[in-house]
């Protein structure tokens, strides 16, 4: 497993969420974006930790 292109991948998504989030009308769909932010984060942290 290379860990360096999961941690970029889940650093692109983070990004691309996290710029569409002010985009979003809807506030489930916002909701929905926030979590899956705050679990993207959560996965890089841990990600950090092993490093």
């Amino acid at each position: 497993m290379n860990s360096e292109k999961i941690e970029t991948a889940l650093l692109s998504a983070l990004s691309l969420l996290n710029n569409e989030l002010d985009n979003i009308e809807f506030d489930d769909l916002k909701n929905e974006y926030l979590l899956v932010i705050e679990q993207l984060e959560t996965a890089l942290k841990e990600f950090a930790k092993d490093e």
